[in-house]
């Protein structure tokens, strides 16, 4: 009823072609903006192209000849501020919440950062300088929380644990200083 007047099948038609309209505006906007995002990130991926290759030869050399993937495990045998986050952020994948906390309540916080950067960058598409800040923030309280768990769970507690197989280890095991 259009007040009190019944609405004519006329009217009907156009209330529903103004509708399809409506929507059909609404789904192209969608798509253009959907092409706007995958051409950033292509433009994006164009751009780092290297740097993801290196990275992920670095994984496959690390995991074809040494036990760990970090840098301070193999060298050293000691742990770094982020070990644990890669099993944590799995585990959190894997929907093992609580275990995730336990191995590396860091892990959080870079997902949290992760889907923040991700949503300005490719939903937003605004410029990601003003976050950077929080990086700092972030590493400061890593370092701060990689002492606490060197303090309280060094060496006992995974992932805070001594690797016996690092290159320091077994070059002091050949000097015969250890």
């Amino acid at each position: 009823l259009k007040g009190n007047v019944p609405l004519t099948a006329e009217d009907v038609q156009k209330n529903v072609q103004r509708k399809l309209s409506v929507n059909i505006r609404m789904t192209e906007k969608a798509i253009k903006r959907m092409k706007e995002v995958v051409r950033l990130l292509v433009k994006d991926i164009r751009n780092y192209h290297i740097g993801f290759i290196l990275i992920g030869i670095y994984f496959l050399v690390m995991r074809k000849w040494f036990y760990s993937s970090c840098p301070s495990v193999v060298l050293t045998g000691f742990p770094c501020p982020g070990c644990g986050m890669t099993r944590a952020m799995i585990l959190i994948l894997k929907g093992r919440f609580a275990g995730a906390w336990r191995l590396h309540p860091f892990s959080y916080v870079w997902l949290i950062y992760g889907v923040v950067f991700l949503s300005r960058r490719y939903i937003f598409q605004k410029e990601c300088r003003s976050i950077l800040k929080y990086l700092l923030i972030i590493v400061v309280g890593m370092v701060l929380f990689y002492f606490y768990r060197m303090i309280h769970f060094f060496p006992y507690e995974a992932p805070m644990t001594y690797y016996y197989g690092s290159v320091l280890y077994r070059g002091m095991k050949l000097l015969k200083l250890r």
